[in-house]
Parts: C-alpha cells; sequence; structure tokens
C-alpha cells in the first residue's frame, strides 16, 4: 500500500474525470504550477456542440456499433445517431444517455437490486450491454482524450507519472463507488494511480479554495475564502442526483465534514423528463413518438433548445416563454388530427414557436425544488449545523436561475451564493483533491458497518429462526454486532474501528467474516426479513487452524477509513494469522 500511495503523491500530473448524468469532462494541473499557483487548473473548454460552440463539458452519451464496439462518445455520439435515426439506419446501434442514475440505489429500499458487475445496462430502445462495459468505456474515452490533448503539448509523460481522480456523488453506496474503481480499472487506469472524490467535497474544496463572486446591491463585490470556524453547506446539484454536505473551515487547508453526506434524486433531468411529459400532452403523445422515431436531430435541437431556457426561467418578469419547435412536428400534428394545432393547457402557437405561460413552465421545478427545500430545511435542524452561515450552491443544475432565487428565498437567513463557474467547481476541486487529499482530514461516517455475530439466545428477545444450537449452547445467529455506527467521527487514515469475537465452534479451523452495512443507526440482524436494511458488503475468510484452545481464540475484526473507501482486517489473537483488503462489495 505505501508504494501505491507514494506514486500518488510523486505524480507529475493530476486529472480530474468528472463523469456526471448529464456532462462530462476533465481538468488537469502539473504538480509544479499547483505549487505556484492552486488555481492554475486547465480544462479541455473545447468540446464543439452541433451548433458549434464549444463547452467545458460533453454529454454523458455513449454509442455503440451493432457488434457492441465502442464508436463515439459526448456531441459526437449525439450526431451519428441522430444522423442515423434519420437515415432509418440505426437498427443493432446502441444508444445510452443519462444512464449513471441507474449505478444509484436507495439503501432504505429493501427490494431494491444489489450492484452486480454482471448487471445489464438498457439503452434508449431497451437494447442491452454491460453496465461495467458501458461505464469503463466512457471513462476510457475521457481518460484518452486528455492524454491525446496532453501529448500535443508534451511528449514526456508516461502513465506512471499521472494521478486520477474520478468524481463520485456522496451518496452513493460501497459497491457503486467500487463499480466505478472497477471500470476505472478497465479503462485502463491503474488502481495504484486511482483515487476516488466525492462531487460535494470536491466542490467545497474549490469553493473554498477560491475567492467567490456575488452581487452586492447590484454592483459585483468579491467575498474572501472562507476563515477558519465558518461552516457552510454544499448544494451539489448536478443531472441525476443533488449532494449535500457541511463543513466548518478548521484551518486554511483543512475543512472538517459535520454531518454525514445525504441527498436524491432530485436533479435537473427531473425538470426534463417533465418538459417531455409536457410536450407529450400539448400534442399527443402518439404524435410525439411518431415524430421522435424518424427526427431525432430535431429532438435533440429541441432539448438544447430547452436545456438554454431551463437556465433563464425565473430570471425575469417575464408572463410568457415562447420556444422553437421543428416545422415537422407540427405537420405531424396536423396528419395525425386533421386539424390544425391547439392546446387546452394555455398554450399558444405563433409561426414555429410555442408560447407557454411561464406558471406552466415554472410547474415542472415544483417537485424538485420542493424536495431540496423540504430536506435542506430538515438538515438545519439539527444542532451540529446550527452554526451554518453560506449555502455553496455548485453543479449544473445550481445554474437555474429559479433554483438559485428559490432557495434564496426560503433560507433568507442565510448568505446563498453561487461560484460563477459553478458547472466545473467539482471537476477543478477534484484536481485540488487530488493534489492535497489531506484537505480533508476527517468525515462523518454515513452508515453503520458490523458484522454477523452468534450470540446466546433469548427466547423473550430473539427470533426463533435465528436460533442455533452449538456446542450444547443455544445461540441467535445472524446478529448485527456494530463496529462504526452512522455519525461517529472518522480520522482518514488514522481511525480504526475494532470489536472482538470468538468462533463459533470450538473445533472451527476457519472464520468467515462478513461485514455487512446499514443507514439505519442501530440495526438489530442480518438476516432476511429480519435485515433492518442490512446488506452485505463483503467477506474475509480467516484461518484459525489450531484448535487447542476451543472457542478461547479471540479474534478483532478491525475497520479503517482510506479516503472514500474502507479497508477491513481480521487478525487472530496472540497469531500471525490475519488476513486485510479493501475488499469485493460487488457480486
Amino acid at each position: 500500500m505505501a508504494n501505491l500511495s507514494s506514486s500518488k503523491e510523486n505524480a507529475l500530473i493530476v486529472v480530474a474525470l468528472d463523469f456526471g448524468t448529464t456532462y462530462s469532462g476533465w481538468a488537469y494541473s502539473v504538480r509544479h504550477d499547483f505549487k505556484e499557483n492552486r488555481s492554475s487548473i486547465k480544462t479541455k473548454g473545447g468540446w464543439k456542440s452541433g451548433d458549434g460552440q464549444a463547452t467545458d463539458k460533453t454529454p454523458t452519451v455513449v454509442l455503440f456499433t451493432p457488434e457492441n464496439e465502442f464508436h463515439s462518445f459526448g456531441y459526437d455520439a449525439e450526431s451519428k445517431y441522430a444522423e442515423l435515426v434519420d437515415d432509418d439506419e440505426a437498427t443493432g446501434w446502441k444508444y445510452f444517455k443519462r444512464f449513471k442514475m441507474s449505478l444509484f440505489s436507495d439503501e432504505t429500499n429493501q427490494t431494491a437490486r444489489k450492484l452486480s458487475r454482471r448487471q445489464m445496462m438498457k439503452d434508449v430502445n431497451g437494447h442491452k450491454l454491460g453496465s461495467l462495459m458501458v461505464v469503463s468505456e466512457c471513462l476510457k474515452f475521457l481518460k484518452d482524450d486528455f492524454l491525446k490533448t496532453l501529448l500535443e503539448n508534451v511528449n514526456f509523460v508516461e502513465m506512471k507519472d499521472i494521478h486520477w481522480v474520478l468524481t463520485v456523488p456522496a451518496i452513493w453506496s460501497d459497491q457503486a463507488k467500487q463499480f466505478m474503481r472497477q471500470a476505472a480499472n478497465q479503462a485502463g487506469i491503474e488502481d495504484g494511480l486511482l483515487s476516488l472524490a466525492y462531487e460535494p467535497e470536491a466542490a467545497a474544496i474549490y469553493c473554498k479554495d477560491i475567492t467567490l463572486q456575488k452581487k452586492v446591491d447590484g454592483p459585483v463585490g468579491s467575498l474572501e475564502t472562507f476563515d477558519s470556524g465558518h461552516q457552510f453547506l454544499v448544494l451539489d446539484c448536478g443531472g441525476g442526483t443533488v449532494d449535500i454536505t457541511a463543513y466548518e473551515v478548521e484551518t486554511k487547508d483543512k475543512l472538517i465534514e459535520l454531518c454525514p453526506p445525504s441527498g436524491g434524486p432530485w436533479g435537473g433531468t427531473e425538470v426534463d423528463k417533465l418538459f417531455l411529459n409536457l410536450v407529450k400532452e400539448v400534442f399527443g403523445k402518439p404524435v410525439w413518438c411518431n415524430f421522435a422515431k424518424s427526427n431525432m436531430r430535431d429532438c435533440l435541437d429541441l432539448l438544447r433548445t430547452f436545456e438554454g431556457r431551463k437556465r433563464v426561467i425565473g430570471a425575469n418578469n417575464e408572463e410568457k416563454v415562447r420556444l422553437l419547435f421543428p416545422r415537422e412536428l407540427f405537420d405531424e400534428y396536423e396528419a395525425h388530427t386533421g386539424s390544425g394545432f391547439k392546446s387546452a393547457l394555455g398554450v399558444t402557437k405563433a409561426r414555429d414557436k410555442l408560447i407557454f405561460p411561464i406558471d406552466v413552465l415554472k410547474n415542472l421545478f415544483s417537485q424538485p425544488l420542493n424536495a431540496i427545500t423540504a430536506h435542506v430545511r430538515e438538515l438545519l435542524r439539527k444542532p451540529e449545523l446550527q452554526e451554518v452561515r453560506t449555502i455553496l450552491m455548485v453543479g449544473g443544475f445550481s445554474d437555474s436561475e429559479l433554483l438559485y432565487q428559490h432557495i434564496k428565498s426560503e433560507f433568507t437567513g442565510i448568505n446563498v451564493l453561487r461560484p460563477h463557474d459553478a458547472v466545473s467547481s467539482v471537476m477543478k476541486g477534484a484536481v485540488i483533491f487530488g493534489h492535497s487529499p489531506e484537505v480533508i482530514p476527517e468525515r462523518i461516517c454515513a452508515r453503520t458497518y458490523g458484522i454477523a455475530c452468534n450470540i446466546p439466545f433469548v427466547s423473550e428477545i430473539h427470533p426463533p429462526e435465528l436460533r442455533q444450537v452449538c456446542d450444547g449452547i443455544e445461540m441467535c445467529t445472524d446478529s448485527f454486532q456494530p463496529i462504526v455506527r452512522k455519525g461517529e467521527q472518522i480520522l482518514l487514515g488514522k481511525s480504526c474501528f475494532d470489536r472482538q469475537f470468538l468462533p463459533t465452534c470450538s473445533n472451527d479451523k476457519s472464520a468467515t467474516i462478513d461485514i455487512f452495512v446499514s443507514p439505519d443507526d442501530n440495526p438489530k440482524y442480518t438476516y432476511g426479513g429480519r435485515g433492518d436494511n442490512v446488506k452485505r458488503l463483503g467477506s474475509l475468510r480467516l484461518s484459525i487452524p489450531n484448535t487447542s484452545k476451543g472457542k478461547n481464540r479471540p479474534i478483532t475484526v478491525r475497520i479503517s477509513f482510506q479516503s472514500t473507501e474502507i479497508v477491513v482486517t481480521a487478525v487472530e489473537e496472540g497469531t500471525n494469522n490475519l488476513v486485510s483488503k479493501q475488499f469485493d462489495s460487488l457480486v
């Protein structure tokens, strides 16, 4: 482990791969330049959209050939697939978009499917490919795109000189984080040169590090970086999820996490889905479906138009919003209905534009805005967050003026700030994290981790189906014995949480240590319907061949937290019998 850590620390370049639900990109800095100027972080800034504009990120869409071979990513994939559809040549091609959310699961949902390396993913037409293959090809494209750009400027950098940082939502499960690590490995990034960074944490690092700009009574003023003791909440509003974390500035270079990360599926794509539902309601679902089948490029242009307008809805006092719609969509409507366009939703038509009452479009935002507001309000009631004075809004959805103004109006006693480069703050913060991971020295444990143990059976307390007799003693099996509880403070790389137990039977020559995780504070059992939101995370198998002491062979299980992942160690006391690994939590 020391050598792997050392190789990251000595890397010449740190590269962040920001793999988002809606958009993706990369950013990097050279270690020498970073030491001179921490804000010296470069992005590609040259992703070319269909209309020729250059953007800092490219859409997270990927296209595979009928032979299941990678074809293209981003704007190129969008354009190629639109061309195939328009030319009626898309049969067999597989087009994936906004698929990152398939890796997110609600840990409180007992029926949620456990993430698997064999899991399949459906494209827009229901065709399937392996999820690991789809994600790894996306990461490989981003990696290769950066290397191509780098080699255009220098020719002496090797892969061993690069520390790669991959961003992940803080609210993702341990399985999802490991899935992303394995996808990166499959994309050609060595494990020893790879770190994972939590998205809102990266944004917090960047926002603390860089002077923020805000409006003060009209003119633009500046807010210096936060002083020690300043508490702030990060609202990372992405396309799929909204991640919320809170920090206190300990020193100039360190942040302390105040509460476990939380959030939910309330990102900007929810607004996009509701907009499409509105369009289907305006034109009729059969009309829209027929049109979409043969006019992919026009659909793409329409969604891009809405994406641009989505940011400014609510920015002024306009009562109506005009959106340009494809002429062919109106033709499809007239052919299907036999009459000119009309709608009962208050939407009117002027040439090739539809005129929407502003309240109709604002209503599309209601569901995610209300969910975000309710959750933030609940968090701010916590005793540990009573001193929060600032809310930092980052992520692509934060560009929505309606969301920004809503948060400001709901939390009037708190300073709500939005960096001018909110979209790239996660990407740039991940670069800073790669250079200085010690900036986050401690976290609050977001889950309860423990092991399955046998304890003396008490008929008045324990379920009868968990009764088991071993060595003539009645035992309750599958009892959840916590090692580290949700809410406990974790000093990264330093905190170790131990729990000691004995073999189940006196003649056991090996011990299987199953590690379980739960979003609950105090789960009781790990078994089936008694599982209390408990999921098996992984297991270790420890050899304990000497049975001469019977059960009197204490085994210590230790959990330590290394950056964003955990390491589990089991050792038989008084012997050299030990097993340790960053274990496999994927099925």
